[in-house]
Order: C-alpha cells, then sequence, then structure tokens
C-alpha cells in the first residue's frame, strides 16, 4: 500500500511534470534551431539514465568548454525535456552542454540520484571530445534540487569518503572542475524543513526518507553546507529575496566566505519578480540579469578574486 507522503509526492510530479512540459512547449519553442542536439545519449544502464547534449552549429573549431546541467523539480518530479530552453542559452554562448536526467524520488530514494550525478559526470569526462568538448574546462550548474546536487558533487571531489557512503567505488574519475553554477538551490536539509516553501516537507523527505533518523543521518551526508572546504572551485549563486529558499543560498554563500571559497552571489531584490523558477522566463529583467551575470562569471571564473562578491 502506498504511504501518504509517497502518494502525495506522486501528486505533485503529476501535477507539476504536466505544467512544466505544457508550458515547456511554448517557452522552449524555437531555442534549439540554431544547434546541434544529440538527444538521450545513454550514460548509464537504467531508464532515467540518459542526457541531451547540445552544441552550437556550426562546430566550433578546437575544444569547447563544458557545462553540466542538473534539473531542479525537488528530486521527485521535472527532466531534462522542461530544460532545453535553458540548456540551449548556454551553448549559444559558446558551451557543449550536457542537460541531465536522474532518478527521481520517491521511487528511487537517496542517495540514487548522488550516484546518478557522478555516473554521468563520469561518462561526460570520457566522452565529451567526441563532440568537440574540453574536459579540462568543467562547470557544473543546476537550480533547486539540481543545485544541491552539482554542489554536492564539487564537495565529494575533495572527500572520496563521500563517494563510499553512497556506494559509489573509488574509481571515480579525477575531474577538475573550473566552476560552479547554482539557481535558488537546497542547501541545509535540516534547516530547509522549515522554511516557507510549498511543499518542502513533502520533497525533502520524499528524497532523504521519512523516518526521522533516516533523515537526520542523510541530511548530514546530503547537505552542501556541511562539506565545503577551500578546495571548491569558484561558485556564483543566484537566488531571489522573494523566494522562500533565499536563507538558503545566503547561509551557503557565508559558509564558502568562511572557508575562503571565491564566489560571487547575486540576491535579486524583492521588487524584481524572482520567484522560485523565474530562470525559465526569459522575457523577465529577473531572468535576463541572472543570465546576463551568470555569463560574465563563466567568461570569468578562471580570475583570481577572493572572498564573495555581491
Amino acid at each position: 500500500m502506498i504511504s501518504m507522503l509517497d502518494f502525495k509526492a506522486y501528486s505533485l510530479r503529476i501535477f507539476f511534470n504536466f505544467l512544466g512540459r505544457t508550458s515547456g512547449l511554448v517557452l522552449n519553442f524555437g531555442l534549439t534551431r540554431d544547434l546541434d542536439v544529440f538527444p538521450n545519449v545513454r550514460y548509464g544502464s537504467e531508464t532515467e539514465h540518459c542526457l541531451d547534449i547540445f552544441r552550437l552549429r556550426p562546430a566550433s573549431a578546437g575544444s569547447l568548454p563544458i557545462l553540466i546541467y542538473f534539473h531542479g523539480g525537488g528530486w521527485i518530479s521535472a527532466d531534462k525535456k522542461i530544460y532545453e530552453g535553458i540548456a540551449a542559452t548556454f551553448s549559444r554562448n559558446g558551451f557543449l552542454t550536457f542537460n541531465v536526467n536522474y532518478r527521481l524520488a520517491p521511487k528511487n530514494r537517496f542517495a540514487a540520484q548522488l550516484g546518478d550525478v557522478t555516473r554521468a559526470i563520469d561518462w561526460i569526462y570520457h566522452n565529451a571530445s567526441h563532440y568537440g568538448g574540453d574536459r579540462s574546462v568543467i562547470v557544473l550548474a543546476g537550480d533547486s534540487a539540481g543545485a544541491q546536487l552539482a554542489a554536492w558533487y564539487a564537495s565529494a571531489l575533495h572527500d572520496n569518503v563521500l563517494f563510499q557512503r553512497i556506494g559509489v567505488g573509488s574509481d571515480v574519475s579525477k575531474v577538475s572542475l573550473k566552476g560552479l553554477l547554482l539557481f535558488y538551490g537546497v542547501y541545509d536539509f535540516d534547516t530547509a524543513l522549515n522554511a516557507r516553501f510549498p511543499f518542502i516537507r513533502t520533497y525533502a523527505r520524499s528524497f532523504l526518507g521519512d523516518d526521522s533518523r533516516a533523515y537526520a543521518k542523510n541530511s548530514r551526508l546530503a547537505s552542501p553546507i556541511r562539506l565545503v572546504s577551500g578546495n571548491l572551485p569558484p561558485v556564483w549563486l543566484c537566488v531571489g529575496k522573494r523566494d522562500g529558499l533565499y536563507a538558503q543560498s545566503k547561509a551557503y554563500a557565508e559558509a564558502l566566505q568562511r572557508q575562503g571559497v571565491r564566489c560571487r552571489t547575486l540576491f535579486l531584490p524583492g521588487e524584481s519578480r524572482a520567484i522560485h523558477g523565474f530562470l525559465f522566463f526569459r522575457w523577465l529583467a529577473s531572468s535576463k540579469t541572472a543570465l546576463d551575470e551568470a555569463l560574465d562569471f563563466l567568461r570569468e571564473f578562471g580570475e583570481e578574486d577572493t572572498g564573495c562578491q555581491a
């Protein structure tokens, strides 16, 4: 018999997937027409282990910097199809972009998603050159749940025990990340439960588990804010102050600053209409500002700057 938590999670998935896919037909229309698209490339054995690759046409001479994007959806919904427009935007600005699917809760709970992220990045590291990518220049990006996954992986690269604790062997590729691009993410699962954000308890508990002890244990392992070290690459954080998860990015930025990690923040004011998911609505001033500043960060992430800059 299905639990009440799972019933809520599947109901939310049906609703938000319908909303996302329907609106995506309009929001993403025409955004990939100037790109080479390699759809549904397999990176593993599970049905969800697939990704799309976007490359500007005609293909640039030489190797392209790589951007790997992980979608949001509260770990229970959404997929790469909904995010085609966002991925295409980065490709049109010179990146070989990988738009990645991963297994979802509640069918696949923690830590399946982290294992999938690790597997996908490993595949990309070994195969990107076939599509014109330069694996010495890799940036991870994501929004909401995807931001948490990207941030976690970046920390695990410098603490292999984390990979072992999620059941990934010692053969993880030695990826060198050049930057992290994170939009309105979750970075602390303990405080997230108290956030004024719709359905956050359903999202978080569907991912980490409904049992309080299991949740607390998994929270310690899954929360990027607990895993910050000075070895992280430069980080760009973006969120609107109207977003119920604003405090998550603010606290994560402060944790990065304490460890001396180079980072920049874009905390959009309340009047900017930067609600959760605003990145999809590319005509909004907040979306244009965020993408402009994100691309500026990507052009300059190799430069030396110290501390978090607003």
